[in-house]
């Protein structure tokens, strides 16, 4: 399985992101970040964004496990309960970057 994180917004407008492969990972971090991913319970891409709030975080993660791939974006004000154990473990390992 193959993750892309990616963290903007927020009142500084930092990007922060990740890219995770867990044929690369350490078993330990490969388990439980696919533990998290299936404990997220996110399976269709979208966009979940608030139009009434400013300055908050977006969040995108595109996730590939063989020839499907999933892509979602939302923000703080939209992050589903279920995915904030994994977007814990994102945000914790995220460093900053900068965009082409």
């Amino acid at each position: 399985m193959k993750l892309c994180f990616l963290q903007s917004g927020g009142f500084a407008g930092l990007v922060k992101g990740a890219d995770f492969d867990t044929a690369a990972l350490a078993p330990a971090q490969a388990k439980e970040l696919e533990s998290l991913v299936q404990q997220s319970a996110i399976a269709a891409s979208g966009e979940f964004l608030s139009n009434a709030a400013r300055d908050l975080h977006q969040y995108e993660i595109t996730i590939e496990e063989g020839d499907r791939k999933i892509s979602v974006t939302f923000d703080d004000a939209n992050i589903p309960k279920s995915a904030k154990p994994l977007l814990g473990f994102l945000k914790k390992q995220a460093r900053p970057k900068t965009l082409n």
